[in-house]
């Protein structure tokens, strides 16, 4: 492949990797930084993110931050050096682990939320409490067989889960 090739393929993972920072309201320097990281063939250090960026160094450590805590990227120290570099995470279980905890978060939320306002609504017997009532037990079973959905895949690995689900059951 040519140079302009490589960098035609660098950039539609960027792009794709922006776009999913701003669906979940991060920054677009997260989504090129996580293209960046998805593609490297070597660790890369703060400094040569830094450089292959333009990004200040406190943009680059933030977002790596943010891109380690939702399980997409790894920090790692090089045998002989001090500082560390990151790494994509590629492992399917793992990114799998992610994504679901990530959607765990929102239920755990939502869930929460639900319970303070049934209490805050206990003592109303108004037709909009009701309705209101109703709506949160709507919302309570989608959430509750969202995170029982979530437990019952966690306990495969993704291959597995792929091989039961295609046969059917």
């Amino acid at each position: 492949m040519n140079r302009e090739e490589i960098e035609a393929i660098r950039r539609y993972i960027t792009e794709a990797c922006v776009q999913i920072a701003r669906m979940r309201g991060y920054s677009d320097a997260l989504g090129v930084l996580r293209g960046i990281l998805m593609l490297s063939e070597t660790p890369l250090s703060l400094d040569d993110l830094v450089e292959l960026t333009g990004y200040s160094k406190s943009t680059v450590s933030t977002n790596m931050g943010i891109l380690e805590g939702i399980g997409v990227a790894k920090r790692v120290i090089t045998p002989g050096e001090k500082r560390y570099r990151y790494i994509p995470v590629t492992d399917t279980d793992m990114l799998r682990n992610a994504m679901m905890n990530h959607v765990k978060k929102e239920i755990s939320t939502i869930m929460a939320a639900l319970d303070r306002a049934e209490r805050a609504l206990s003592d109303s017997e108004s037709l909009e409490a009701a309705r209101i009532r109703e709506r949160i037990n709507g919302i309570r079973n989608f959430y509750s067989k969202t995170d029982r959905l979530l437990n019952l895949i966690q306990r495969y690995d993704v291959d597995r889960l792929i091989e039961i689900l295609e046969r059917g059951g």
